[in-house]
């Protein structure tokens, strides 16, 4: 029998890392070692985002491992009933060694070819969350990067999401104070709210 993965695990492990950086990063800013705090910021930001990737990947695989139904049919593939963890993972990573994306819209179309809209389990995810996790993956481009198209990217995120214009260096933005009201995380550091959103995401899909 194929073995079914264990989403509530994965889940449970990936928001748990997400504790543990921002942890690590909120005794530092308590220390008030400033110049630390600004590059412990961002390269937080570039963590989280890494668990972000890799549960995405999981929770795709687990999806055509739980569900497979709707890539069996739409794929003509008969006389099997089940997808293995490992043939799963073959089918989200595209034969390559991990899953890659873009953007959350690129990872909607993803899951919509593999599950079908409607079991597509990222579908339930907000406008609001997604231009979150867009903006994480833009810090995260321009830090590990630094090109002209990430800086691009960078900028138009920042001024899509926080109205700012003149967008500062990536460490100074995210260990600012957010004072808007609408901020997942108003009165604290930036930072803090793009742990909110995607604990939020991950928790809000692992159902």
């Amino acid at each position: 029998m194929t073995r079914k993965i264990n989403l509530s695990k994965i889940a449970t492990a990936s928001t748990s890392a997400i504790n543990q950086s921002m942890k690590r990063y909120g005794g530092i800013c308590v220390a008030g070692d400033y110049r630390m705090g600004r590059w412990v910021s961002q390269m937080t930001a570039v963590e989280i985002h890494a668990i972000w990737e890799r549960y995405v990947e999981r929770r795709l695989i687990t999806a055509l491992n739980h569900g497979p139904s709707f890539f069996l049919v739409e794929n003509d593939i008969r006389g099997v009933s089940r997808i293995s963890a490992g043939f799963a993972a073959y089918l989200v990573r595209g034969g390559r060694q991990f899953f890659d994306f873009r953007s959350f819209a690129e990872l909607l179309q993803t899951g919509d070819r593999l599950l079908g809209r409607d079991n597509n389990p990222f579908r339930v995810i907000s406008n609001r969350q997604k231009q979150y996790v867009d903006c994480l993956a833009a810090i995260r481009n321009l830090v590990v990067h630094r090109s002209d198209a990430a800086a691009k990217s960078y900028r138009n995120q920042l001024r899509a999401i926080y109205g700012i214009v003149a967008a500062p260096e990536p460490q100074e933005f995210l260990n600012a104070i957010d004072y808007r009201s609408s901020s997942p995380s108003a009165r604290m550091r930036r930072l803090y709210a793009f742990a909110t959103v995607v604990t939020e995401v991950i928790e809000g899909t692992a159902r």
